[in-house]
């Protein structure tokens, strides 16, 4: 199967990646023959499905407006927990299209209304690969790309990394988190983009991949408990995401939060994230803080 993706409009900003690590992660459990297994993931407002160009109303801190014009994410380093309490990795379906080397695309935007400048037709919203069989109880991912796959040529990339529009450039790698929305912030004219990914990237020039791992890797580590895969799903909640951010005001440059460590959009957007916006970090084990995900 093949796709021909959209030439989006890459963004200006600094980003790229390294591990977002628990203090204390609980053991591995060894690796065994899979069965397969389907993770199902939905993108809501509360409890309301959202859509390319829908407008949802009473979002954020001042119950501001938001129309969506894209709403797409990476995860990777898939496990899910064992009775037992060993996170059990998954490993990811190869399918040259959604997963590949263990990263995969969820994908909600459809390419119409706002969408149509930078997304595609097709939609993604699963996870799939193979596990040793058995009862699990919890689901935990990366919410990003590794460092290892982060600082890549776009254009050369297989998929999914291979999106224009969820791609800076070499040295700052790949948006893990993209999410535009139009709102009614003056100052911005109404733009209010949420683009999460690496900061503090070193490197020669932007087309260059840095040597080393950024110094903000901006990879939440996500921990979700009560998750069956065959009876659950896990829900991206934009407003549980953006419940203490003010989507009414915005620094005019850039519009919304682009991950810099001193832009005053992203400082109540952060911890949401369960990330640490000074470290770039996990500010508890297992990014604790973090309110964009739930189990349903």
């Amino acid at each position: 199967m093949t796709r021909a993706w959209a030439l989006g409009v890459c963004s200006f900003a600094m980003l790229a990646a390294a591990a977002c690590r628990p203090v204390q992660a609980p053991a591995a459990a060894p690796a065994a023959a899979g069965e397969p297994v389907v993770i199902t993931f939905a993108m809501k407002a509360g409890e309301q499905d959202i859509a390319c160009g829908q407008t949802v109303e009473g979002l954020g801190s001042a119950g501001s407006p938001a129309t969506f014009n894209d709403m797409r994410f990476y995860v990777s380093n898939v496990r899910l927990v064992n009775g037992a309490g060993e996170e059990v990795p998954v490993t990811l379906d190869d399918d040259g299209l959604w997963q590949g080397k263990g990263v995969a695309l969820l994908d909600f935007e459809d390419g119409s209304a706002g969408c149509a400048d930078s997304g595609t037709s097709e939609m993604n919203d699963k996870v799939t690969g193979t596990i040793p069989g058995g009862e699990y109880s919890g689901v935990r991912f990366d919410l990003g790309v590794p460092f290892a796959l982060n600082h890549q040529d776009v254009t050369a990339a297989a998929s999914p990394l291979n999106i224009p529009a969820m791609w800076w450039n070499w040295q700052y790698g790949y948006k893990f988190v993209r999410i535009d929305m139009k709102t009614d912030a003056a100052a911005t004219d109404g733009a209010w983009f949420i683009h999460l990914g690496s900061t503090d990237c070193t490197a020669a020039d932007p087309a260059a991949a840095p040597e080393t791992p950024c110094g903000r890797p901006n990879i939440a580590d996500i921990w979700l408990d009560g998750f069956d895969p065959a009876a659950n799903v896990v829900v991206a909640d934009v407003a549980s995401l953006l419940a203490g951010v003010n989507l009414s005001e915005s620094a005019p440059e850039p519009p919304g939060c682009m991950s810099g460590p001193d832009d005053p959009d992203c400082l109540a957007l952060f911890p949401a994230f369960g990330l640490d916006v000074a470290t770039g970090r996990c500010s508890e084990a297992g990014c604790a803080t973090q309110t964009f995900f739930r189990v349903k």
